[in-house]
């Protein structure tokens, strides 16, 4: 089958391949990092420009396919340097238990797309999921520097504030004639902004700059979950700064009323406070007993101001009639059915048979089982080894975080690969119920994530070494940073 792209993307692929190299050729964390913070703009743009631009649907789809391009032309960038390296100077790579279950999860994808008797779907299903995988191996082969880390930090949190200051603008005043007008459609006309009824009255859901209510929700416990970490060690305005911005993150959380992302939220606190556990053990049996209610009330505080937004943007009381409906929730019976249907076929359906699935080959390929967490999906297309196998990698990849947490010393590091630990467990958590892994900026967030909390040992470890080099042998340390920002320090 031959695909005709078009023009408007071949110059797309042309232009942002040939800038990604002149770009990357020397700062390829920059490169990646300008991925991180645009790609959550991507649907607000393209919906702009499908209602304001004039230019031809076809156009605008070919001008969103940058992302891809992006990560493709890095990927060829760094792999051609890593080929180069290996040449000059041959050595056997160490695996362990990542590299071979993500080998694995690979295999279990390709395998189910080979093998399904609907190709062209399974095809489009299977690149949904190894596309942003990309963003995972370029994150482990980056060795950033710390100014470059700090600054992506910053930078990040800037663009959450642009979210979560949209998604409050849009709960506070937009109706369904502003959402129309703005393009917020999917391709069958509906709104992608779904309402709900929260005290008698007809509620829509904000989208922000995502691709719907759902994904604000989690790219909120992300966010939520970064000015958290930053919390640690921060003191005076910063301390007060990293607080408002928690309270507006979790704002923007609360005003989606995404009870999956409200569960993320719930795994996320846990797994920070399971992060923090032995460390709040010693801070606290340290303090005498003025400074523990001191401690106690301004966490309690913290905790009334976000449970006291919940409750007034309606998430509260949305949670409170599922959880008293909860045997009729669409959600819960969805999944109920997805499990009884995988314990009799544990083979699943086939790739690129599963529905609902947003690309649009896969609309009209149709699809014999509906089911919307994404975890299910997973198992209904590669069957339940696949998903074991997905669940391995994950595993590994989460325990090899976790130490690096416990060892970092830079703040940076911690606030990263916190994030990343406690961040990936919540969103386990709402890919239960949603279909969010097909959400390309929100996967390019948590593969981000992943890929640097995994290699933050050896990214704290080339600054040690560069520092050191710096002050014993200046022509080492030169050689050194060299070698970092070849890999992208």
């Amino acid at each position: 089958m031959t695909i005709d792209y078009g023009i408007t993307t071949w110059l797309v692929v042309a232009f942002v391949a040939a800038l990604t190299v002149m770009v990357g050729w020397k700062r390829p964390f920059g490169v990646l990092s300008a991925l991180v913070i645009l790609v959550p703009l991507r649907d607000f743009i393209t919906r702009w420009l499908n209602v304001h631009s004039g230019l031809s649907v076809d156009d605008v789809t070919a001008l969103g396919r940058w992302w891809f391009v992006l990560v493709g032309s890095l990927t060829l960038l760094l792999g051609a340097r890593w080929v180069y390296r290996i040449l000059r100077k041959p050595s056997r790579p160490k695996l362990g238990w990542v590299e071979f279950t993500l080998a694995a999860a690979v295999v279990a994808a390709a395998g189910g797309a080979l093998l399904s008797p609907e190709k062209g779907a399974a095809f489009t299903s299977l690149r949904g999921y190894l596309q942003p995988l990309g963003v995972f191996l370029l994150a482990l082969a980056m060795r950033p520097g710390k100014r470059e880390l700090r600054r992506l930090i910053m930078l990040w949190g800037l663009v959450g504030i642009v979210m979560a200051g949209f998604a409050l603008w849009q709960a506070a005043g937009w109706s369904e004639a502003d959402y129309r007008a703005e393009g917020y459609l999917r391709q069958n006309g509906e709104l992608v902004v779904p309402p709900v009824s929260i005290g008698g009255r007809l509620y829509l859901r904000p989208s922000s700059t995502v691709s719907g209510p759902n994904e604000l929700g989690v790219d909120m416990v992300l966010l939520t979950l970064l000015a958290l970490f930053s919390l640690d060690g921060a003191k005076g305005t910063r301390l007060v700064a990293y607080g408002a911005l928690v309270l507006l993150f979790a704002s923007g959380l609360a005003v989606s009323v995404s009870r999956s992302a409200f569960l993320a939220l719930l795994a996320a606190a846990g797994a920070t406070v399971a992060l923090y556990w032995g460390r709040m053990r010693k801070r606290i049996g340290g303090l005498g007993p003025s400074a523990r209610l001191r401690a106690a009330l301004i966490g309690l505080g913290g905790l009334a101001a976000i449970g006291l937004v919940f409750a007034r943007a309606g998430m509260l009381a949305h949670i409170v009639n599922t959880m008293e409906n909860l045997a009729g929730a669409y959600h819960f019976v969805d999944s109920i059915e997805a499990v009884r249907y995988l314990v009799a076929h544990p083979q699943g359906v086939g790739m690129g048979l599963v529905e609902p699935k947003g690309a649009l080959t896969l609309i009209e390929a149709g699809g014999t089982f509906h089911v919307e967490g994404s975890i299910f999906q997973i198992a209904m297309e590669m069957g339940v080894w696949g998903l074991a196998a997905w669940f391995a990698l994950w595993a590994a990849a989460l325990a090899r975080v976790w130490r690096n947490w416990q060892d970092a010393v830079s703040a940076e590091l911690r606030i990263v690969s916190g994030t990343a630990f406690a961040g990936w467990l919540g969103s386990l958590v709402a890919f239960l119920f949603l279909p969010l892994m097909q959400s390309i900026s929100l996967m390019v967030w948590l593969w981000f994530l992943l890929g640097i909390g995994y290699s933050s040992d050896k990214i704290e470890a080339a600054w040690s070494t560069a520092t050191v080099g710096a002050v014993l042998e200046p022509h080492a340390a030169a050689s050194q940073i060299a070698n970092s920002a070849a890999t992208g320090g």
